[in-house]
Order: C-alpha cells, then structure tokens, then sequence
C-alpha cells in the first residue's frame, strides 16, 4: 500500500481547521499561528528586558515545499477584537518592543517554520493598569497551496509584566492591645470623605494577602473572623468582606452588608486575591480573580462616604483583627465585567471610564494613602487622621492619629504577573 506524501499531524488540529477555516474543507491543510488553537491571546511574561518571545507559524500536514510566510504588526486588529470582545486591549507602544525580521519559513518535510523573534525591550513605556498586546498576523503565505485559518491568521502576545509592589500591612501589633481610642496597637480605622457620591450601580474592589488563618472560637482572643474592609455611607447602606465567620471554614470569606451575605471558600494563606463586588442595579456579584463566586438579587443605593479597614469597634480591634497586607483598592460607579477585572488584577488604568477612588497602598513610607484616580486630593486618606467607634454604637469618637501603626511591605512575596 503506498503512503500519502502528506502525513497527518493530528486529527484534533485539523478538527479544528474544519471547523474555523473559512475557506478549507473536509481535510484540508491550512496553515495557522503556533499556540492560537484555543485563544489567539497568549501570554508573554516579562519580568526582565530585553524579553523575547519566539512566534512560528504551523501547517496541518507536513509541506512538500519550502513555504515562505510574511507577517505583519497588526495594530487595527485589536480596535477589532475589542469591539468584538468588548475588551479594552491597548496596542504595545513601538518604543517598547523590537521585531528585526517578520519572515519566516516552513521548510519541506517540516510543520513549523523558522520563528520570529519579539522582543520587549523597555516595560518604561507601558502605563500601569493598562494591558498591552503585540499584534502579528500571517500577512502572505507562497507555496505548499494551504489557506490560512482565519480564526488563527493573528496572534496577540499580551505583555504580562511581573510587577513588584509596596503593600500595607495591616498586622501591627507593636504597642498595647488594650487603652484608649488610636493606642490599641492595631492599624484599624475608618476614613471619612467629605464629598459623598452616590453609586446605583458600582463595583467594589481589594487585593489582599492573609499571613495564616486562625483557628479559636468566639470567646477566643483573638478569635478566627479577621475583618477586612467595608464600604459605606451616612445613608447607612454598606458591602463588607471578613475572613473565617464562625461556623465557617476560617480560609472563607464573607461578603455581608446591605445586599445580604455569601461565601467563598478555599484562600491559601500568602497568597494574593483580587476580591471584586459587581452591582448592576439588580444583583451584585462577588469575583475572585475576576472568577464569579457568588451572586445575590438585591436593591442598595450607596452614598459612599466612608472606608473602614479592618475592625473599627472597641473591644472588637485586637479579637477580630486583619492578620495580612492590602493593596489596589479600588471604587467603581458602574458594574465590571469579568473580562474587565481580569484585566485589572494587577493594577487599573488611572484615567479608566467610571473609576471613582483607586487607592493602589503602594506609598511605601509615611501614612497617606493617596488617590489615584481622576477625582484626585478629595479621596486621599490620612491615617494620622482618622475615626474610631470605640464604644460599638455607630457613633465616632473624635478624630485619633493611628498614623504609628501603618506598617509597609516590600518583598518577594509582593509580586504581581497579569
């Protein structure tokens, strides 16, 4: 029995050319981008420059000839994909990336061509919180007779840099557990903003780190909840997230407040987590990584006003203290889709459509945490002047300096690769 000159790769691949191929038919070569068989965007970690990353084009069948294909930087291909998407991708800026040669080969009796190389050469021109893609499509393909597969003709290398931050700390325990208002040695507080803004739709947004999980029970001190924040207003509605309720696996977290409460489950300790509360007027959603947890129906109008970070009641700041860091916290008045939070996990555009408040705690020294978004100076916060509810009424004792107690962080632990 004579064999076929063209010898077959894969029956998964050229399901898939069948499939998205727009112009090949029932067992057909097509030639198509290396690593675009499930998603055209694929990641190019950059954590040192220069960084270089080797793109290649494949064919279905082994070539019979020398196939010569040409790419090209395809920059109006991602205003495509995120129309299509509706992603917010951003086109790499030329000064950041460095491609000599966008020819290439697929050698007779070979599947994969010669590679191109790209690199990233500076990470100085990316703005932080934006996401950045590389654009190469197979431009022009002579010889062998294949047709490229549409759906995999472009790949899009998104830079994902490794980042390395300043965090805060919110585990002081230096000074005395028990005294007066702001002597508690704890950093616990709550900010008041002196222009309310009214959030009908919203999301709510912290990164965190817990050291360890604790174990105990109510009459423990401390005892296993560690609150972690909460989002307020004078109108008295609030959203609040708090590791380990009782009853509950300590390594959960609690989303309780004016919509109600929900649970996720299974957080490793030192181990970072984007946690992101989505309100679009008739339900809010809780995401982890962008990766939806939870969902509650429910109606709230918040005249967000304040921030409370960690346990603000007397008597409840050493028992139900954060024992972690935090960092990229973050007011939005609309409602983020999952795509949107993936985007942000490491950071968001400062100048993003509807980012209300966006404190990063990436200061690193002093005690102000500042605003980074457009709003500006008017969401700053001081932690040499803040609030304290030091009997548990709802009330506020006058203004307290817990300025001793802010604590930075910057280590290996602190990284960051979106």
């Amino acid at each position: 029995m004579k064999m076929k000159a063209k010898i077959y790769l894969g029956l998964a691949l050229v399901s898939l050319s069948i499939a998205s191929c727009k112009k090949a038919k029932f067992g057909d070569p097509v030639i198509l981008v290396t690593g675009t068989e499930v998603s055209p965007i694929v990641k190019f970690t950059v954590e040192n420059t220069p960084s270089e990353f080797s793109v290649t084009a494949t064919s279905t069948y082994k070539a019979d000839e020398d196939i010569n294909v040409k790419f090209e930087l395809d920059t109006a291909a991602i205003s495509r994909y995120n129309a299509e998407h509706k992603t917010t991708y951003f086109v790499v800026p030329q000064d950041a990336i460095d491609i000599t040669n966008l020819s290439t080969v697929i050698k007779a009796g070979s599947s994969a061509s010669t590679p191109v190389s790209v690199k990233v050469i500076s990470t100085s021109p990316l703005i932080d919180g934006r996401s950045y893609l590389i654009p190469l499509s197979i431009k022009q393909v002579d010889g062998g007779n294949m047709n490229v597969m549409e759906s995999s003709r472009t790949i899009f290398l998104r830079i994902a840099r490794v980042i390395g931050f300043p965090a805060l700390s919110m585990n002081n325990s230096t000074g005395p557990t028990t005294g007066s208002p702001g002597t508690r040695g704890r950093f616990n507080a709550t900010s008041i903003f002196a222009t309310p803004v009214t959030l009908t739709n919203f999301t709510l947004e912290i990164k965190n780190l817990v050291y360890a999980f604790r174990s105990g029970d109510g009459n423990t001190n401390p005892q296993p909840i560690q609150t972690l924040i909460s989002w307020s207003g004078a109108t008295g509605a609030s959203i609040g997230l708090r590791y380990g309720e009782l009853g509950n696996p300590n390594n959960s977290l609690q989303l309780i407040g004016s919509l109600g409460g929900a649970f996720a489950y299974g957080f490793n300790p030192m181990q970072w987590y984007t946690i992101s509360i989505a309100y679009d007027g008739s339900k809010g959603i809780m995401y982890v990584d962008g990766n939806k947890v939870a969902e509650l129906p429910g109606s709230i109008v918040m005249e967000f006003s304040q921030l409370n970070l960690g346990q603000n009641w007397g008597g409840y700041d050493t028992r139900q203290y954060f024992n972690g860091r935090i960092a990229e916290c973050r007011v939005w008045n609309r409602a983020l889709t999952p795509g949107e939070i993936k985007l942000n996990l490491c950071g968001a555009d400062p100048n993003a459509p509807g980012l209300v408040a966006y404190w990063k705690f990436n200061e690193g020294t002093g005690s102000k945490f500042f605003n980074s978004s457009k709003e500006g100076s008017k969401y700053d916060m001081d932690w040499t002047k803040v609030y304290w509810d030091n009997n548990g009424d709802d009330v506020f004792d006058p203004v307290v300096d817990k300025s001793q107690y802010v604590t930075w962080t910057n280590d290996a632990l602190n990284k960051c690769s979106q």
